[in-house]
């Protein structure tokens, strides 16, 4: 099952087989003991009876996360020197044994995690500190909230359920943590004992339900006091109740709920056996992990190592400026919501042949698509998008309850020329290079790119992409049936946050949005373009990727039945501003714009419009020339915007609300010889190369210029 309950068909072996039975992999059996280790783990990770050494991994059914348990599983047994580009590279039990050179490994990989003392402050984990600032700074907020619902059908035992969260959280000692300030520096307390909060409740309505989750989850948690468990469980009837576990995202994340629900399902059987529960013992607790973690970073010199790497690799990074239905404003919130899609089952097969093919990933295959989605609605060649890595890699970390996952940042240049296959093959690199860099903390890696902060963006990357296919738990409650019971969420780190999910019907995904920014339909509308592309690209790989499909054939229809120009009117062969200029003729106190309580009908835009170009050309713009236009949204934004193409450039837009170094950055790369703005906007640029029009400033110069259209060649 997976964490929320479901049965994860992705876990299940294929009925009947135990391995590929593909023509030309027959099976051939270990030669030595490290093929024989190697073939072993890899049975294990994949549910299969045997390996044999010419098999490769992926086609067995490996992916990115299951490459992951094969390293980790593999340095314990052989040491190190083994990472997952190396399995990449070598997807064979033969050819992973033969890149294992004992010279080449690293005694600091394999060695185990030490414990460290308890009777000494212990710092926080990189990833609980930047958690700790960030809910400081938004008290209250939900953000990093991590719930599931569980439907509980069937004769359940509350005390044994109780007695079995009680156990887990004594048995991990990151759900019994507190967090606080000790000299100048975040600090986790980690308590002998401190229970979760239990609460039971009864509901005869599912309105009283609802209402009863929803303030579960909107309830604040208080990382000084704790507890950072809860639990709301609400009796619908005697054999049915909706169980709410909760937990603080400081103390948790997505792998970790998989080994919380095994492990409750074990606890919670052995309570109502009267017997042991048959766990392993656990030899790494998450303080060791954070004191390992700053240690192996900080003091052994990797994290400069890796930051070097980085700085090189996001230099000059841009926002991603998807098209909006509103402004942005200037400090983001965490409002949100959640829309959902499915990819059908044809073409995710049709997906994973075409990733295998060249040695990739259906995620990999997914983020190609997605930024290509993405390139089409920008305009944008330089997309950056963040994914979640597990964090997992150390020996030992696979059965750890806490916070481990970290943000990595897949930034790739997209031609709109190249094909999808070329696209999936930079994907490919893209991501096997930046994992190979992902043992940066994220709030690490934006100190040292983008210390300077846009309160209207998140730093880095403003968009996701997951494929959730961390190991599931075997959720089991006796002869209780477990089903999933969704909660709403009411809030959004990102943008747009693409997580997908497999399961045997095809993909499920889901697209957590800022309400700040898009509405309910516009997103609904990307997952509609997201499978048509989808669709396209399985279809025709070699097809360039300005040419894949995207419209749905409604959209198609619409455009040819509604859009179309209508018999017997000629169509408009002009320009914007041609058009613009013969409004003002026929009728010219219409309103043309309307914004902030302010309005300019057609003959004051046109003839504002006419002036600035004037003024533009006198002063060299012209066809073959850009022009910089950084102003605010309002009135005076479109008759800069028209002033400019009057005068024959092109226009740059630069927002205003961009940090000063990045404007600079886009002025320079543009080449533009003259910036049209307004209220002092321009302070903070480079002013050496580039000719400043402030049309508040230059009012009076202007007023006097003519205020008929100018003539360009």
């Amino acid at each position: 099952l997976t964490p929320s309950g479901k049965v994860d068909r992705r876990a299940l072996p294929h009925p009947g087989s135990t391995r590929a039975e593909e023509p030309g992999t027959a099976y051939t059996a270990p030669r030595n003991p490290t093929e024989e280790a190697l073939a072993a783990i890899w049975a294990d990770v994949l549910g299969l009876e045997k390996v044999g050494i010419h098999d490769n991994f992926f086609e067995l059914g490996g992916d990115s996360i299951l490459s992951i348990q094969v390293i980790s599983h593999a340095r314990q047994a052989l040491g190190g020197g083994l990472s997952p580009r190396l399995l990449f590279e070598a997807p064979t039990v033969a050819q992973l044994a033969s890149a294992v050179a004992p010279e080449a490994q690293r005694a600091e990989e394999a060695a185990a995690i030490p414990a460290v003392p308890r009777d000494d402050l212990l710092p926080m984990s990189f990833g609980q500190q930047r958690l700790w600032f960030l809910e400081d700074f938004n008290e209250g907020g939900t953000a990093y909230h991590s719930a599931v619902g569980l439907r509980l059908t069937g004769t359940l035992d509350p005390a044994a359920l109780r007695a079995a969260v009680g156990d887990l959280v004594a048995r991990h000692e990151a759900l019994r943590t507190t967090f606080d300030v000790a000299d100048g520096r975040g600090v986790q307390i980690v308590h002998p004992v401190l229970e979760p909060e239990w609460r039971v409740e009864e509901a005869a309505t599912e309105q009283r339900l609802r209402a009863l989750a929803q303030e579960e989850l909107a309830r604040p948690y208080d990382l000084r006091n704790g507890p950072l468990v809860r639990v709301l469980l609400v009796r619908l009837a005697t054999d049915e109740h909706i169980c709410v576990l909760g937990m603080h995202h400081i103390v948790t994340d997505g792998w970790s709920m998989g080994v919380v629900t095994r492990e409750l399902s074990e606890l919670y059987t052995a309570h109502t056996q009267n017997r042991q529960p048959a766990l392993p013992e656990v030899t790494i607790q998450y303080p060791d992990f954070a004191a390992w973690q700053r240690t192996r970073l900080e003091d052994d010199g990797l994290l400069d190592q890796h930051l070097d790497w980085w700085r090189q690799q996001l230099h000059g990074i841009t926002p991603l400026d998807l098209p909006t239905d509103r402004p942005r404003p200037p400090v983001r919130s965490s409002t949100g919501g959640v829309q959902g899609f499915d990819v059908p089952a044809a073409t995710v097969d049709g997906l994973k042949k075409l990733a295998g093919a060249q040695g990739a990933t259906l995620f990999m295959a997914l983020t190609a698509a997605v930024k290509a989605v993405f390139a089409r609605y920008t305009g944008q060649r330089d997309i950056a998008v963040g994914t979640a890595s597990a964090g997992r890699g150390g020996a030992g970390l696979e059965q750890l309850v806490g916070f481990l996952v970290n943000t990595v940042v897949l930034r790739s240049h997209i031609d709109p020329d190249a094909s999808f296959s070329a696209l999936l093959g930079q994907a490919r690199e893209t991501v096997l290079d930046a994992f190979a860099h992902a043992d940066v903390p994220f709030e690490r890696l934006v100190e040292a790119v983008q210390p300077e902060r846009d309160t209207s963006r998140t730093p880095l990357v403003q968009a996701m992409v997951v494929l959730q296919n961390a190991p599931g738990g075997q959720l089991s409650l006796g002869d209780v049936d477990v089903d999933d019971y969704p909660l709403e969420r009411d809030s959004a780190l990102f943008d747009l946050t693409v997580e997908f999910q497999e399961y045997e019907g095809g993909l499920r995904a889901l697209v957590e949005y800022s309400t700040e920014l898009f509405d309910a339909p516009t997103v609904a509308r990307f997952g509609e373009h997201l499978n048509t592309l989808l669709a396209g690209a399985v279809a025709d790989p070699g097809q360039a990727v300005s040419a894949l499909p995207m419209l749905t054939r409604g959209e198609r229809e619409r455009l040819v039945a509604d859009w179309a120009v209508t018999p017997g009117i000629a169509p408009w062969d002009g320009t914007i501003h041609d058009r613009v200029g013969a409004r003002a003729e026929t009728t010219p106190d219409a309103i043309a714009v309307s914004c902030a309580g302010e309005h300019m009908t057609y003959r004051q835009l046109d003839e504002a419009a006419n002036r600035l170009a004037h003024h533009l050309m006198s002063l060299g713009a012209g066809p073959g020339h850009l022009v910089a236009l950084s102003v605010e949204r309002g009135t005076q934004m479109a008759v800069c915007l028209l002033g400019i193409l009057k005068s024959g450039a092109a226009y740059v837009p630069l927002d205003p609300a961009y940090p000063a170094d990045r404007l600079a950055y886009m002025l320079e790369d543009s080449r533009a010889t003259i910036l049209v703005t307004h209220h002092g906007l321009n302070s903070g640029l480079p002013a050496d190369d580039i000719r400043i029009v402030d049309v508040d400033a230059e009012r009076d110069t202007l007023s006097a210029l003519p205020a008929t259209a100018p003539e360009t060649e």
